[in-house]
């Protein structure tokens, strides 16, 4: 879902999710999302449950790591605006 304000995109993501969709959400983060966001303009408000994490800190479940979902936040700069130890998202 995404809208437009102001020239900013304000855009809500949600990833598949469970185990027995692994496959689908990284399909969903290297083409779908990937897709999305090289449309989007230079300002942007992602909010997101991208059903995986990047740090075990930030879990207390299983940790569900996805290189694709690495791949993504790296390649577009995407930074997080809350994460259990703040110096990883300066």
């Amino acid at each position: 879902m995404a809208a437009e304000f102001n020239g900013i995109w304000l855009v809500n993501i949600y990833a598949p999710s469970g185990a027995a969709r692994r496959q689908e959400r990284e399909h969903f983060y290297n083409s779908e999302l990937t897709y999305l966001l090289r449309a989007a303009p230079e300002h942007m408000t992602l909010g997101e449950d991208f059903n995986g994490v990047l740090d075990k800190r930030d879990t207390t479940g299983n940790y569900n790591n996805s290189r694709a979902l690495a791949e993504l936040i790296h390649g577009f700069a995407l930074r997080d605006a809350w994460t259990v130890d703040p110096a990883i998202s300066a």
